[in-house]
């Protein structure tokens, strides 16, 4: 999957780095939450794409894959470790740019975490719909996904209460990230138990 994006791995790389800093000059009160929210959402849910895309496009590949020893288990598991992959990165150029720009430092650890969670239920439930009807009938999940997401998150964090992250603050920390960790797991492992079962079960020839 890594080697598929390659191309593209340092456009999303260039994204991840400026946009955060083009919401400080225009939103910079916004810049910290927003700029991480959505570069993690483009950038795991781009490059995804563009890999279900090719992988659409020469649907031999995966018949190879398969004809390798390689179980089909291991192909299913490792494009859950691909996105989680991507999550981890963006949360890591997000840090370094926080230590350079102050402006960005007014997340705190609950965004991560709830934006992991977040995406685990993306995933969870996107990854079994696609092995099970094929990228063409559910990419306009995509389309729907990237071009809503920046409208949302700009008119929920507008409207006075409907973003609230004080809210976490009465939450004990170490219980909000156990719990929601636990739950992502959770939620992962049951995804991919049944995306196994489905690309097990389907015809490569």
């Amino acid at each position: 999957d890594f080697l598929i994006v390659k191309k593209y791995v340092l456009i999303m790389f260039a994204v991840c780095v400026i946009f955060p800093l083009f919401l400080i000059w225009r939103s910079p009160e916004y810049a910290g939450i927003l700029g991480f929210v959505l570069i993690t959402i483009f950038s795991i849910f781009m490059l995804l794409q563009y890999v279900s895309l090719k992988e659409t496009q020469y649907p031999k590949a995966s018949t190879l894959l398969c004809a390798l020893p390689f179980p089909r288990k291991d192909i299913v598991l490792a494009k859950y470790i691909f996105c989680i992959t991507i999550y981890f990165a963006c949360c890591l150029i997000f840090g370094i740019e926080t230590l350079l720009f102050p402006q960005l430092r007014n997340i705190g650890f609950e965004i991560p975490v709830i934006l992991f969670l977040i995406v685990s239920l993306f995933l969870g439930v996107y990854l079994p719909v696609q092995y099970k009807f094929g990228y063409e009938k559910t990419k306009l999940f995509f389309v729907v996904l990237i071009m809503a997401s920046p409208f949302v998150f700009a008119q929920s964090l507008k409207m006075k209460n409907s973003l609230n992250i004080n809210i976490f603050e009465n939450i004990n920390p170490i219980f909000l990230f156990t719990g929601s960790l636990v739950i992502s797991v959770l939620i992962l492992t049951i995804s991919s138990a049944i995306s196994i079962k489905i690309f097990k079960q389907a015809d490569l020839s």
